[in-house]
C-alpha cells in the first residue's frame, strides 16, 4: 500500500473515509464496522478514536464511558483490556453483531491496516484529561510496532497533543479538529502551524470558503465531517475539500470518486 499524503494529488478526488467504520450499517469503532469499510472499493481510510484502559491499554472508543455503546457502564478507563472484552459492543446496534468487542488498536491495525489508511483521533475529555505525553507515547508504540507510521493520520481537538505527536514522531502525518467554541477566531492555518499539523477538519456546517482558502494557500489538507447524503459529498468534493468522513461511506464513494 502506497504512504499516506494528507492532500489527493491534483488529478485525484477527495478520499473517502469511514467515519468510525462503516458506522451506518455494523457497530461503530468495530472491526465489523472497519472490515466493512476495507472491502469497499473506491475507501481510503477509516477514521476511529482512541484511549486507554485501566491497565493502559490503547482501546478505540469514542466515549469515555462504555453505556452507549457496550453492555458496560462508566468510564472505560475504569476497566482493564481484559475486564472491557467482557463486554458486547454490537447488541445496541443489532443482535446479529453480539460477539464483537471493544478492538485495540493493535487489533485494527492487524485487521486492516494494509488495506486502508487510518485516521486515528485521540480522544482528550476536558474533565478528564490524560497527563501530557501518557496518550501519545502509548498511541505512537502501537503505530511503530505494526510499522504504521506513514499509513496513518493521527488527529485530535487537543492542539497540544497533536503537537506533542509531530514532535515526538515528526514523520506522522497529523491534523488538528475545529472546535467551533474555543477555535472561532483562528484562521485554520494559524491552529494547524501553531500545532505543526498538516490537515485541519472540520464539521461540515462550519466550512466557509475562507477557510478552504486559507488553508489550502498554507498547503494544508480539509477534510470534512460527517456527510452521509450523495448531494452533500459531491457538493464540498466540487468545492475542492481533501477529504469527505462519512458513516456511509460505501454509499457515496462511487459518487465522489465519479464528480
Amino acid at each position: 500500500m502506497q504512504p499516506y499524503v494528507p492532500r489527493p494529488v491534483s488529478n485525484q478526488k477527495p478520499y473517502v473515509i469511514a467515519h468510525r467504520g462503516i458506522s451506518a450499517k455494523a457497530p461503530e469503532n468495530t472491526l465489523a464496522a472497519f472490515q466493512k469499510a476495507a472491502q469497499t472499493d473506491g475507501i481510503d481510510m477509516i477514521e476511529l478514536d482512541v484511549r486507554l484502559s485501566k491497565d493502559n491499554e490503547v482501546i478505540v472508543l469514542h466515549d469515555r464511558t462504555l453505556q452507549r455503546t457496550t453492555t458496560g457502564n462508566g468510564p472505560a478507563r475504569s476497566y482493564t483490556y481484559k475486564e472491557l472484552q467482557e463486554f458486547d459492543a454490537g447488541s445496541w446496534f443489532h443482535p446479529s453483531f453480539s460477539s464483537e468487542r471493544i478492538p485495540s488498536l493493535g487489533q485494527v491495525f492487524e485487521t486492516v491496516g494494509k488495506k486502508v489508511w487510518i485516521n486515528v483521533e485521540i480522544k482528550s475529555d476536558i474533565f478528564h484529561r490524560e497527563p501530557p505525553g501518557v496518550l501519545e507515547t502509548a498511541v505512537l508504540d502501537i503505530v511503530r510496532e505494526y510499522e504504521m507510521t506513514e499509513r496513518v493520520l493521527i488527529s485530535s481537538f487537543d492542539h497540544d497533543i497533536v503537537y506533542r505527536i509531530k514532535q515526538m514522531e515528526p514523520r506522522c502525518i497529523t491534523g488538528v479538529l475545529y472546535n467551533l467554541y474555543v477555535d472561532f477566531f483562528h484562521l485554520p492555518s494559524t491552529l494547524a502551524l501553531r500545532a505543526k499539523a498538516d490537515a485541519f477538519i472540520c464539521a461540515k456546517h462550519e466550512l466557509r470558503s475562507w477557510m478552504l482558502n486559507d488553508a489550502h494557500k498554507y498547503g494544508l489538507a480539509v477534510y470534512v465531517y460527517t456527510l452521509d447524503s450523495v448531494h452533500q459529498a459531491v457538493t464540498l468534493a466540487r468545492r475542492g475539500v481533501d477529504g469527505i468522513l462519512s458513516n456511509r461511506a460505501d454509499d457515496i464513494v462511487k459518487a465522489v470518486k465519479e464528480s
